[in-house]
């Protein structure tokens, strides 16, 4: 019998969970990794060639979920692809010299691309050698990717799209939560797609997929718990394996063809030949999210990785001189044996009638076998491990909190789908809820997808709470980065997050040292919030008069920024457009002065410093951008967002407040697509940009005495915002820093602080853009013009944001919150 895999080594370089790890190239050593923490990682062997370290490191644009990653080579250079849970996808050159990289600080790179297409999770991404790329989608479709540009959408799942994968450069395999699989054959040239087999063997929701070596056929698993051989030729698997007590959720196929491996929310890494179950590995972590098979690179071999809710990278062998030492293997032990076992996942028992310890006296009868004891009145589960004839410690079963296993609603994943009885005779309601997100939003999530009154929030939330069984709620990532100003979290007075060094205790970032910033030095964890109450679930009484903050946030005099551009792919996307006008609209195209314009602008912006001399027309590029349709304008929207920055000669330009809300389509009436949610983006952060010189401030002021305040306010209702909340919250923060400088003429205090109260009121969970918009009224009330306020306004404003602090109890929101109260109207 083979030697049984075991620990070599982890990895730890991500703060939440890894969601895919993967290898581009099967003979090389590396890995790609993909995480909730909104990074990837391009890992590879250190200098001792024993470990692993970080070589690159990569965040999403937004920092939203990264859920998937590849590699691709594209006109002579390697790029990294990342797939967000928001579904955008970005691409990363790979600097030639990364190998070289420093274990401890690991480069990171901004996108080369950033492409908007899928309406949903991009979740799953494959490419071929000659660079075309699949995305797929909670959105239900497939998207061929060719030069970076779209050339075929597949629509044919009915529910999202969990895995897909190129069979050579002419077909494409995908998986669905539909419970199938379908074979795809793509004419890239033309465009189009056809089916040509579906598979069945699946009774519940279709989760990874892998190509078997031989080009034959491929593996997949599902949320039935089972892995499955297939044969390109038939539409039923050849083989159903069954072993993993819960979702599988990913499937690798061995290099050597003898056999794949595969990981689930049974907490287990499952080693398989063709026919049967060769050996399980016990995590001490529940939910294996990816598994792969990475090359050893100086062994033959192959190493088989793991990837864990826990944040972990986990790399197993069978070489000797590759495996932790006794001590690392002995901790091993300890951790997985200590792990919780609820009974949805071992199955009911009773503990009078369970076997004592003498039971592992006894050889297994196959390996994975799992046997309870009762020892001293604890059950504890082993299982037998084959290759070396013993019982391995798996855990302690306890009563189970939850389900034991994440579930799926409309294709997508829940800790809890909760059946809701609503009314005597109906049909009881679906309630999905995940345990990291604040009750309160999936309570009313659940209530307006239902048409039920608001009134009920509060039943909702104490129905979660009472039926959670004492999971600790709304436990999310804290290691937020702000999602348009690049790497940290805009915190007043010019402080960003991860720009010191980190220290022993703090939960900072792998690589920088840095640690997450809350406010004048108080370090997380530390007592704080409203009396020390906790808001949401009361366990002391709320304070009617608040203490005063711990420390001193305002006035916050630095105006906030969105530099990030790549001119050159804006440009290039500009012309891509042009071209494409010369055969649809030719009135639409160019004239040679507006390319001279244009070029000039690009030239500024790409040199990111305030220009010098100027000679182009800003009213040429704010003429274009009006008179190009909406999905063609962005580009040229985001030139000028970063001309807002560098060139006076735009920033100084009076119609450029009133032409940026028009490219917005402000105050249209329609529903907004996703064309004008992009240019709505863009364009606010276009305007949040104008406060970066005196000239543009000047604009701005202008703008404001001409009803630009109120105009925000009602061009756009507040849910239709999206993603532009924050560029919103930011307009309202750098208008209150010109109150402070004297430059806001007192009679545009009241706008103000309406545009403020009217975000605070909106917005009730996103705590960046509440934070914002507490700085700017806050900046107001600290203002010489706050004598213009109505005390009404100013006293229900204060009430506002404290509700929000205590909703979100994030302590930076609940000490604004306090130092705003305590300032006098």
């Amino acid at each position: 019998m083979a030697k049984p895999y075991q620990l070599a080594f982890t990895l730890h370089g991500h703060s939440s969970d890894v969601r895919a790890v993967t290898v581009a190239d099967a003979t090389a050593p590396h890995l790609l990794s993909a995480s909730r923490d909104g990074s990837a990682i391009l890992w590879g062997p250190s200098s001792n060639g024993k470990d692993w370290d970080a070589k690159l490191r990569v965040e999403e644009l937004e920092r939203n979920y990264v859920s998937c990653v590849t590699s691709v080579k594209w006109q002579g250079d390697d790029y990294l692809l990342i797939g967000s849970s928001k579904g955008l996808l970005s691409s990363y050159v790979i600097p030639g010299t990364v190998n070289d990289a420093p274990s401890a600080d690991p480069p990171t790179l901004e996108p080369f691309h950033t492409l908007i297409e899928h309406q949903q999770n991009l979740c799953c991404i494959d490419a071929t050698k000659n660079a075309l790329v699949a995305t797929g989608s909670w959105d239900m479709s497939v998207i061929i990717w060719k030069d970076f540009k779209k050339v075929i959408t597949i629509k044919g799942h009915k529910q999202a799209v969990w895995a897909v994968k190129f069979v050579g450069e002419d077909r494409v395999l995908t998986a669905s939560a539909d419970k199938e699989i379908i074979l795809h054959a793509i004419d890239v040239a033309n465009g189009r797609s056809t089916p040509l087999q579906t598979y069945t063997g699946h009774t519940e929701p279709v989760r990874g997929l892998s190509l078997r070596p031989d080009g034959k056929g491929f593996w997949s698993c599902g949320n039935d718990g089972l892995v499955n051989l297939y044969s390109f030729d038939k539409p039923a698997p050849i083989r159903s394996l069954s072993g993993h007590t819960s979702f599988v959720y990913s499937v690798a196929a061995l290099p050597d063809g003898s056999g794949a491996i595969s990981s689930g929310e049974d907490g287990t890494l499952r080693l398989w030949s063709e026919t049967e179950l060769v050996q399980t590995i016990n995590h001490p972590s529940l939910s294996l999210w990816s598994c792969t098979v990475v090359p050893q690179a100086k062994e033959s071999g192959y190493y088989l990785v793991s990837a864990a809710a826990d944040s972990t990278i986990r790399f197993f062998t069978r070489t000797d001189d590759l495996k932790a030492d006794a001590e690392t293997l002995a901790q091993w032990d300890k951790e997985v044996g200590e792990r919780k076992l609820d009974k949805s996942q071992v199955g009911d028992v009773k503990r009078t009638d369970l076997p004592g310890m003498e039971a592992l006296g006894r050889e297994g009868k196959k390996d994975g076998q799992v046997i309870m004891i009762n020892n001293n009145d604890s059950v504890e589960a082993y299982q037998w491990q084959a290759a070396n004839s013993t019982w391995q410690q798996i855990g302690q079963v306890v009563d189970a909190v939850g389900s034991g296993r994440k579930q799926l609603y409309e294709g997508k994943e829940y800790d809890y789908v909760f059946d809701v009885d609503v009314s005597e005779g109906m049909p009881p309601l679906k309630l999905p809820y995940n345990v990291s997100e604040n009750p309160w939003v999936a309570a009313q999530r659940f209530l307006d997808r239902n048409d039920l009154p608001g009134g009920y929030a509060e039943q909702v939330v104490d129905f979660i709470q009472k039926n959670t069984g004492g999971v600790e709620l709304g436990t999310g990532s804290s290691n937020y980065v702000d999602p348009y100003t690049g790497a940290t979290r805009y915190t007043g007075g010019g402080v960003t997050t991860g720009s010191g060094s980190g220290s022993a205790g703090q939960s900072g970032d792998p690589f920088t040292g840095g640690s997450r910033y809350t406010g004048g030095g108080v370090t997380p964890g530390s007592a704080g919030g409203f009396g020390g109450a906790d808001p949401l679930t009361g366990s002391s009484s709320y304070q009617s008069t608040p203490p005063a903050p711990t420390s001193k946030i305002l006035p916050v005099k630095t105006y906030l920024t969105f530099k990030k551009i790549n001119a050159k792919a804006a440009q290039g996307k500009l012309e891509q457009f042009d071209e494409e006008l010369s055969t649809s609209a030719p009135g639409l195209v160019m004239d040679n002065a507006t390319k001279a314009c244009l070029d000039e602008a690009v030239a500024i912006v790409a040199a990111d410093k305030p220009a010098g001399q100027e000679s182009y027309d800003p009213a040429t590029l704010l003429e274009l951008a009006l008179r190009w349709r909406a999905s063609h304008r962005f580009p040229l929207v985001d030139i000028l967002r970063v001309l807002a920055l560098y060139s006076p000669a735009f920033a100084g330009c009076a119609e450029v407040p009133k032409s940026l809300l028009s490219m917005a389509g402000w105050g249209g009436t329609g529903p907004v697509d996703k064309p004008t949610a992009t240019n709505t983006l863009l364009g606010l952060r276009t305007l949040a940009n104008m406060f970066n010189s005196g000239a543009g401030q000047s604009t701005m002021v202008a703008a404001a005495e001409h009803g630009i305040l109120a105009e925000l306010i009602k061009g756009r209702s507040w849910a239709d915002l999206g993603n532009a909340k924050q560029p919103f919250a930011t307009i309202a923060l750098n208008y209150s820093i010109t109150a402070l400088d004297t430059k806001l003429p007192a009679t545009q205090a009241g706008p103000l602080l309406d545009l403020i109260v009217h975000i605070l009121k909106s917005e009730s969970t996103d705590s960046e853009t509440l934070y914002r918009a507490g700085v700017a009224f806050g900046n107001l009330l600290s203002s010489p013009i706050k004598g213009s306020l109505a005390v009404g306004s100013v006293k229900e404003g204060k009430q506002v944001l404290l509700t929000r602090a205590k909703g979100l109890n994030e302590k930076r929101v609940t000490e604004l919150a306090l130092e705003v109260n305590a300032i006098a109207a």
